[in-house]
């Protein structure tokens, strides 16, 4: 597991890596264009907190599994254990509007990988 965290002004965002599927050795991971750090940059700076959430509903952890395919996009989002309806659907909302991300590799040739993570949220303050 991998636990990265950022903070920013207005909130705190960290991811836990679970697990990528792959059969072989010579397999290289997805990764979001920058790494985990410019993937964590890209959650802080793009979540948006519902002005009219309670704490209970923005505060916690969304663990979901997605698939990267061959071209980088991001497919089959789905929510594992979700923190509240309205941080799922913007869990939802930010992996739709991620940028391609570096495919999976295996023998060389990009594949379609399943990972599963785990992205934590907290405001700082109130800055809704």
């Amino acid at each position: 597991m991998c636990f990265l965290t950022i903070m920013s002004k207005a909130q705190s965002v960290t991811v836990t890596k679970h697990a990528y599927t792959s059969d072989n050795k010579a397999f290289v991971e997805p990764e979001f264009p920058g790494g985990a750090k410019a993937f964590n940059k890209f959650l802080s700076k793009n979540v948006t907190y519902p002005a009219n959430a309670d704490d209970n509903e923005t505060h916690g952890a969304v663990t979901l599994a997605m698939a990267v395919e061959p071209d980088g996009s991001i497919t089959d989002i789905k929510i594992i254990k979700g923190l509240s309806d309205v941080m799922d659907k913007e869990t939802i909302r930010l992996m739709t509007f991620s940028p391609k991300w570096k495919p999976g590799m295996q023998g060389g040739k990009p594949i379609r990988v399943r990972s599963t993570f785990t992205i934590n949220y907290a405001l700082i303050g109130d800055k809704r």
